[in-house]
């Protein structure tokens, strides 16, 4: 009413957008529908990096808690402006970290390195492929930000719960009309004082190096994923119905199981059941499916030996802090007395619902799915003449529960090492993740240098 009140008297109404991604979304909605001006201030890394560069804002079909569809209802509008404060990444919790690494491992997978001579050849056919070619694999090499990072916000962990519960108490006084009693300035006053010593910690505590490479790696998540999408986008669908469709990889999977844990979180709170450790972000969910989406191809025959290692890697290089883990999952799984067999249909049931079906032929028992061949960044192509888009495969459902069967069985839970402790591709293995410290499973640097030479060699080895 009060958008309509303002057109009507010839105001210009500006939309602004602070939070996370669900909010960029609804927002910008409101904004499309209105003939707003949207600008986007995201507060956490994945929106930043990866809601803010695409102009679709949608909706899921939720009924009672439960997301059935993924981004069923939705438009297209661009932000004015996307305006960023770095600083507010640093109170985050961890699980935004790896939910943004979760979304960029779908992308190295998807990509690889499109800068290369042989990425060139890969989307040769994509209008913009050369102007805004992305290394998206660029991100390996900064890991050591990330786990900067990573420790940075275990570290302060009680500092953001003194932030979080001063701001509640603020925001409860000012909804109680409190807004400039001496009550709710002191809380402000406290708030502020909070967050100076959380900017303290970053910029006085942490090393000179150890906040460079937080912010390399920042930069390096942010830059590339700019260019990733303006390949697609810039030209060649900017709607995100065809060829970008490129960046749904590992979410048919990944959508079947946020959807599923979704309504489990919420009879867990029912029930009073703790499930904090089992909470999964929809980019942890995405990185997850990374993983089955590379078992899939293996299985089929598409991706094997240094192949299926590189695509694997990419993942658990980033896991050594557990983000992208299922064991916490079974665990609640165990608590509220879900099976397998109900986890596996219960991520199916969304699955059968996906929006990328139609595209090729899907036939009764299968789902359209997106698969690697090779090495990272070369997509399987289908079979079907009649597709529009040849890089969505029909994928049979018994493949898709296997993987699901052995995730739930904890046989994903790994991160990449060197065996050797040298930085070389032969030493690179993929070992079941420890509860022990990061540290206590060796150098993430020298395994990302490993992994870096690992997939430099399969490129060069294209070109031969």
């Amino acid at each position: 009413k009060e958008i309509s009140a303002a057109k009507c008297a010839g105001r210009r109404i500006v939309v602004i957008a602070v939070g996370g991604g669900v909010n960029g979304n609804a927002m910008g909605m409101i904004a499309a529908l209105t003939g707003s001006d949207f600008v986007e201030v995201p507060t956490t890394l994945m929106h930043y990096n990866d809601a803010t560069t695409s102009a679709k804002k949608a909706f899921s079909l939720v009924v009672e808690g439960q997301i059935l569809s993924k981004n069923i209802l939705g438009t297209f509008y661009l932000p004015q402006l996307v305006f960023c404060i770095s600083e507010v990444f640093l109170t985050l919790d961890s699980s935004s970290i790896h939910a943004a690494v979760g979304e960029a491992a779908k992308t190295m997978s998807m990509l690889g390195k499109a800068d290369s001579a042989a990425g060139q050849q890969d989307f040769h056919n994509i209008l913009g492929a050369s102007e805004f070619a992305s290394d998206f694999t660029r991100i390996i090499q900064t890991i050591g930000g990330f786990e900067q990072l990573i420790l940075f916000l275990h570290q302060t962990l009680n500092l953001k719960k003194q932030a979080l519960e001063v701001g509640r108490a603020l925001g409860s006084a000012r909804n109680g009309g409190e807004r400039s009693t001496e009550r709710a300035e002191a809380l402000e006053e406290r708030r502020r004082g909070v967050l100076k010593t959380l900017r303290g910690v970053f910029h006085g505590e942490l090393p000179e190096t150890a906040r460079g490479e937080v912010m390399s790696f920042m930069t390096a998540i942010n830059e590339e994923v700019i260019k990733a999408k303006a390949m697609f986008l810039a030209y060649s669908d900017p709607f995100e119905k065809y060829r970008a469709l490129l960046f749904e990889y590992a979410h048919t999977l990944g959508h079947g199981v946020e959807a599923f844990m979704n309504g489990l979180y919420r009879r867990a709170a029912a029930l009073d059941i703790d499930y904090t450790e089992a909470f999964r972000l929809h980019g942890q969910c995405v990185g997850m499916a990374v993983l089955w989406a590379g078992e899939m191809s293996r299985e089929l025959g598409h991706l094997e030996g240094d192949g299926y290692l590189a695509h694997q890697s990419l993942v658990y290089l980033f896991n050594r802090f557990g983000g992208f883990d299922f064991g916490p999952l079974r665990r609640l799984c165990d608590d509220l007395d879900v099976s397998v067999e109900e986890f596996c249909e219960g991520v199916l049931k969304v699955v059968r619902r996906d929006n990328k079906r139609g595209y090729c032929h899907c036939a009764s028992g299968s789902s359209v799915d997106q698969l690697v061949r090779d090495r990272p960044g070369c997509l399987l192509r289908s079979s079907d003449p009649g597709a529009e888009l040849r890089y969505l495969v029909e994928v049979s459902e018994d493949a898709q529960r296997r993987v699901l069967e052995r995730a739930f069985d904890g046989e994903y839970d790994k991160v990449l090492v060197c065996s050797r402790g040298a930085g070389t591709p032969e030493a690179l293995a993929l070992v079941a993740r420890s509860s022990g410290t990061a540290a206590s499973q060796g150098s993430a640097t020298v395994a990302a240098e490993a992994l870096d030479a690992l997939i430099t060699q399969l490129y060069r080895h294209d070109l031969q």
